[in-house]
């Protein structure tokens, strides 16, 4: 097994753990590991996260580590400056998608979504109710008027030399607040007839779509979305916005973990959907000297990337987005590494484009299924060991590793906030606390954790 690991160049060595109780390393190769996607599948409790916080600790090491993480459940809190424990060395920057009482108490950590950085399909899966007998009208009258509100504000703003290129998906801002007043014009707007004033063309067409998306911005749980920070409205805006996630600095931590704890779950697979092809597209259009790569850490990766079947209108944005960089990504240095405790829910068209496997345990016979069919029938058997895998134990395959093995995979130094309970013995010595309960209750009622 030490020749096997030798046998991979030092520099890009990845010690994911050792073969069982040895001392022999398991080697992967860092390259190979992130060039072709990987996944990692295993059920609950069977030590995803730990893994996760492993790979990370190691890619940390390096200068120019990129690595972006979607955290769903705020559990990788604890690698980062804002949550680590005293006496440790965080591994990465921490963000949250802002939730309400981040709105009033707005600090660096807190990431916006602007409404105007959707494009057309994605604002529309939000807002639309494709069974409206109005939908096409509704469609229509809001492509035309958010066009209208991009060019205007190149007018304004004296960038009319970027008007030739400009559509309506273009990330050019715009008022929401203008949008809507447009919208209620159309809908209560009235025009000349043979008789007299007649109802308008758009006339009590739009009213549901004015209504939803006044649903929405009321919505302080969206604020995020529709309460843009103070200069978001600058065209230098989206330049600093992106580089907070891409760029690499010798004061900056080179692995960033968004927390989308507080997103609404209507809307999560939307948001998680516009980040990452706004990154992707920014990555798309540099220049290929200066491309430098970038990793996708898809936690619970079923909530968002379902199969097709499974998904709806929301879940399919994002997946079409997802999909596009597992088959293209690897032209331009984008990677995903896709997390799941359920891979039978996962796109298939992702998983196929997984050329590397870290299996743990899965209990589930549709989930093995899943494993068994991305293995080569040479290796298939390999698949019977999964339901009896220990916690920490995983089938490691692919184009990363030489020699597809069994192994112990190593502890973190830095846990994420997800550890199984030990029940019997908070039961035996814990005690369920009022205060506590009482601060729960009042967390949600304000949808933010108090501090």
């Amino acid at each position: 097994m030490s020749v096997v690991a030798s046998d991979t160049p030092e520099d890009i060595q990845l010690v994911l753990g050792t073969y069982g109780n040895t001392q022999s390393k398991a080697v992967a190769n860092g390259d190979k590991l992130f060039q072709r996607h990987a996944a990692l599948l295993g059920s609950t409790g069977s030590g995803k996260s730990w893994t996760v916080a492993s790979l990370l600790e190691q890619a940390a090491k390096l200068e120019h580590t990129n690595i972006i993480l979607f955290d769903l459940h705020g559990e990788y809190k604890t690698l980062t400056r804002e949550g680590v424990e005293a006496g440790k060395n965080p591994i990465a920057e921490y963000y949250k998608i802002a939730g309400p009482a981040d709105i009033e108490n707005k600090n660096s950590s807190s990431v916006f979504v602007p409404h105007w950085l959707l494009n057309k399909d994605e604002m529309l899966a939000l807002l639309l109710d494709r069974s409206d007998n109005n939908a096409p009208n509704q469609s229509s009258r809001f492509t035309h008027h958010v066009r209208e509100l991009k060019q205007q504000y190149l007018v304004e703003n004296n960038l009319t030399e970027l008007t030739d290129g400009l559509t309506i998906d273009s990330p050019i801002p715009y008022s929401i607040r203008h949008l809507l007043d447009r919208l209620s014009n159309d809908d209560n707007g009235m025009k000349q007839g043979a008789r007299g004033d007649v109802k308008g063309d758009w006339n009590g067409k739009l009213t549901r779509f004015i209504g939803r998306l006044e649903t929405k911005i009321d919505d302080k749980r969206n604020s995020f979305l529709f309460e843009s920070p103070e200069g978001a409205n600058k065209y230098e805006w989206l330049a600093t916005y992106a580089n907070q996630f891409l760029e690499t600095k010798a004061d900056s931590l080179g692995i960033k973990v968004i927390d989308f704890s507080e997103v609404p779950s209507d809307i999560l697979p939307i948001v998680i959907g516009v980040l990452t092809r706004f990154l992707y597209n920014v990555q798309f259009w540099r220049a290929e000297e200066n491309r430098t790569p970038i990793a996708f850490v898809c936690d619970e990766a079923h909530i968002y990337l379902p199969t097709k079947d499974a998904s709806d209108a929301d879940s399919r944005i994002a997946l079409d987005t997802f999909e596009k960089v597992a088959k293209e990504g690897r032209k331009y240095g984008v990677s995903l590494l896709v997390v799941s405790q359920r891979p039978s829910d996962v796109s298939r068209t992702i998983l196929s484009q997984c050329n590397n496997l870290i299996a743990l345990r899965l209990s589930n016979p549709q989930d093995q299924q899943v494993v068994h069919k991305m293995m080569p029938d040479s290796l298939s058997s390999l698949t019977s060991v999964l339901p009896i895998l220990d916690t920490g134990e995983a089938v490691v395959l692919g184009d990363a590793v030489l020699l597809p093995s069994r192994i112990k995979l190593n502890e973190p130094n830095l846990k994420p906030a997800s550890a199984t309970k030990d029940f019997w013995r908070d039961w035996s010595s814990k005690e369920s606390k009022g205060d506590s309960i009482t601060f729960a209750v009042e967390s949600l009622r304000r949808q933010s954790r108090l501090r």
